[in-house]
């Protein structure tokens, strides 16, 4: 059936912003039907598998799996953002454990990172994190600029972005604050501590293995003043969570005089408030990975105003909707997180539920995994859409991350067999979130 039409991204406030965001949630309401017969459990555990199958390796978690051509005849990633995939892993798998007492779950939270470690040390240059690193003799194929280790053993892909640093970052706050032992928390609050030296000695910018600053890498007062208010938050989530976990006062001093400067002050307006369609979600992504650590361990009242302050916009929005309306798991959840309110927690459970397999597999894959584990899928029609609101999940098209992708968009056809395959992080990201703060229910 037709989505039902409104305007959301016209309004915004009041009254007929509550009437409006009823409008937008009624597309993700019971009209929608799940294009599988599995659980939530049994689809995390159908995500787990391929995730570790056909994703991981050494710990680092690829974004996209290549599938072999007679050009080259073997499987190849996209590494891109490998970094990136690997932090959000590493929390996802410490909370996977949290949730389930898993053995695994805490040994892949510890491969990965050890990963994240492992991509700072590759470079050869102290605090620098490389994008991705492969070892020599595999096969290899991918864009980018990659170079070579002194000692031949590995290949690693440079022009790092505050991206792959925000989601490091991250994923070994989660493990170090709630899985790491002693020295495993040292081990990686020194890696922690090597990036924040490194961008606080280079004028708070991201210096690259040329000693330039890479496009995507700054931080400084200027920049985030007038270009982009988000990074004020990168900057304090990494400083903040290398005093969390290496003790050392000379990073509380620092993160209180960024503080001191207006750097809380200016993240609060981290969200663009633009139209849905120009809106990058991309950013709402790291802006929910700065904030998570900095809400979890600030405790002074006036800067802890300013974070609760961005998460408000973030999820509420302004003149425009907030992700609140977009029925995003992920987001969902870190909002109940944080101020108690779940009034949007059905949303993004459904969400999950109607997560299409062929979102990011091939039909042959599915089939295969039906016949595997013993479920069904029947790939839902793709239906046309008169309304301005945000697609529900089940009429989204193929994307690496549907928490990245604008949902006021279709994206890729999920109805065609692709070169490339990706896999469900987005899902197990939100899903152990939830299951670990007691948003999913391990029966659901």
């Amino acid at each position: 059936m037709p989505l039902p039409e409104s305007r959301c991204v016209l309004l915004s406030r009041g009254s007929l912003r509550a009437l409006v965001y009823v409008l937008c949630l009624a597309t993700f309401g019971a009209s929608a039907h799940a294009s599988d017969n599995l659980t939530l459990a049994e689809k995390a555990r159908l995500f787990q598998i391929d995730l570790v199958e056909r994703f991981l390796q050494d710990g680092q978690l690829r974004v996209r799996r290549r599938l072999p051509t007679t050009e080259r005849p073997y499987v190849t990633y996209n590494m891109s953002d490998t970094a990136y995939m690997t932090g959000l892993y590493c929390a996802t798998s410490t909370w996977r454990y949290l949730a389930t007492g898993d053995p695994a779950a805490a040994a892949q939270a510890r491969s990965a990172a050890a990963a994240l470690s492992h991509l700072v040390a590759v470079t050869g240059v102290p605090g620098l994190l490389a994008r991705a690193s492969v070892a020599s003799d595999a096969p290899w194929f991918d864009d980018g600029i990659w170079r070579q280790t002194p000692n031949g053993r590995h290949r690693w892909r440079g022009e790092v972005s505050s991206d792959q640093v925000d989601a490091l970052v991250f994923g070994l706050f989660v493990y170090g604050h709630n899985l790491a032992n002693n020295d495993e928390r040292a081990s990686i609050g020194r890696t922690v501590g090597a990036i924040v030296d490194a961008i606080l000695a280079n004028g708070r910018r991201i210096i690259g293995y040329d000693g330039q600053p890479t496009r995507w890498g700054h931080y400084e007062l200027d920049y985030v003043t007038n270009r982009e208010p988000m990074n004020a938050l990168l900057l304090l989530q990494m400083v903040r969570v290398a005093q969390a976990l290496t003790g050392d006062p000379r990073y509380e001093r620092e993160y209180r005089q960024l503080v001191d400067i207006g750097y809380a002050r200016i993240g609060e307006t981290a969200r663009s408030d633009d139209p849905p369609l120009d809106t990058n979600h991309s950013d709402d992504v790291l802006i929910a990975l700065a904030l998570y650590p900095l809400l979890e361990l600030e405790q002074d009242a006036t800067t802890r105003a300013h974070y609760l302050e961005a998460a408000r916009r973030w999820f509420r929005g302004g003149r425009y909707p907030g992700i609140d309306v977009e029925a995003n798991p992920f987001a969902t959840f870190l909002h109940q997180h944080w101020t108690g309110n779940n009034d949007r927690a059905e949303y993004g459970l459904n969400t999950l539920r109607r997560l299409p397999l062929d979102m990011k597999w091939n039909p042959d894959t599915i089939a295969t995994y039906a016949d595997r584990f013993g479920f069904t899928f029947t790939a839902d029609p793709l239906l046309p859409s008169r309304s301005n609101d945000p697609l529900p999940i089940a009429q989204r098209g193929r994307t690496w991350s549907f928490l990245v992708h604008n949902p006021y968009q279709v994206g890729g056809n999920r109805l065609e067999s692709a070169p490339f395959e990706t896999n469900g992080l987005d899902f197990l990201l939100s899903y152990w979130f939830g299951r670990s703060h007691g948003m999913v229910d391990a029966n659901d």
